[in-house]
């Protein structure tokens, strides 16, 4: 392959997944000055952390290609967390009241999410508002419920959920990839992955077309709600605990149109969150470099993007 052919694969791939090509050049570059952070253990942490995240930036990616977004996640996320811990404090003794303590958990999750899908469908409130409210008042739940306090559970099972692996990862990555693997059939080859995509790109054409377009965006807060459940007991299993001061940053997580991207995007999040413990950045400073490294990353992604568009029209 001649030079010039090389040139232009190298841009092709930049201009169609720079995101990817940036997260490659991170690792390369961190590795170089802390060699420590390329060891399997430290990138198996990283997958961990992604996991749990990812299951809602999943459902958030869905909810964007349909035209919505859920400010409410977060607190969703938070309310998963500490209800599971409180059940499994109580019926946590038999595998019976284990699952039931986890689908009373997502089940609760989703309620939430379906009152958030009544009112956008059938109050014809905008998702902004309607989640807005929500995620305070799940806020202000969780804080009565616990007192403003950490709540904990010391349940076996869950122990070894969060601490278990299978051929060198943890279970918890493995839920992450079958969430992958179902959100990828479910969008490319499913009429239900299909009409989200209508209805989130021309709402009046998809509901001419008839495709059932409120119950599209009624089911789309519902599949957000199972999501913050999912990863909400997901949490659980790593820490074995809930507490309103987590997930703070989980509420517009998520990608614009494509599955794959946002499983990129959640790695590079994270690879940049563990790397900044790795090059000794805390504190402020730390999330100071955060918030300017994933507005560049953004910009990036955009512009290079738009390149692309503008080169093929």
């Amino acid at each position: 392959m001649g030079s010039n052919a090389k040139r232009n694969v190298a841009s092709s791939v930049l201009k169609q997944q720079p995101i990817l090509v940036l997260f490659a050049l991170f690792i390369v570059v961190v590795g170089f000055v802390k060699p420590a952070f390329v060891s399997i253990d430290n990138l198996r942490n990283v997958l961990v952390d992604a996991s749990i995240y990812g299951v809602s930036a999943l459902a958030m990616t869905i909810a964007i290609i349909c035209g919505e977004f859920d400010l409410s996640l977060a607190s969703n996320f938070m309310w998963a967390q500490i209800f599971f811990c409180y059940l499994l404090n109580g019926w946590g003794g038999t595998p019976l009241g284990i699952f039931a303590a986890w689908a009373c958990t997502v089940l609760s999750c989703m309620l939430v999410g379906a009152l958030n899908g009544l009112i956008v469908v059938k109050g014809k409130v905008t998702s902004f508002i309607t989640t807005l409210g929500m995620m305070t008042i799940i806020r202000g739940v969780c804080l009565v419920f616990t007192g403003g306090d950490m709540i904990s559970t010391s349940n076996e099972f869950v122990k070894t959920m969060g601490k278990g692996t299978l051929l060198g990862f943890s279970y918890l990555t493995y839920i992450f990839i079958a969430m992958i693997l179902l959100a990828f059939y479910v969008m490319k080859y499913t009429r239900f992955g299909r009409g989200l995509y209508a209805t989130g790109g021309n709402y009046v054409a998809a509901q001419l077309s008839g495709i059932p377009v409120q119950f599209n965006k009624f089911i789309i807060f519902v599949i957000l709600g199972l999501a913050a459940g999912i990863s909400g007991s997901m949490f659980v299993c790593l820490m074995r605990a809930g507490s309103v001061l987590y997930g703070t940053d989980l509420s517009l997580s998520g990608g614009k149109g494509s599955v794959l991207r946002t499983v990129v995007g959640v790695l590079v999040i994270y690879v940049l969150y563990k790397s900044l413990a790795f090059l000794g950045l805390q504190g402020y400073f730390n999330t100071l470099i955060k918030g300017l490294v994933l507005l560049l990353v953004v910009t990036f992604d955009a512009y290079m993007t738009r390149s692309g568009n503008v080169r093929r029209k």
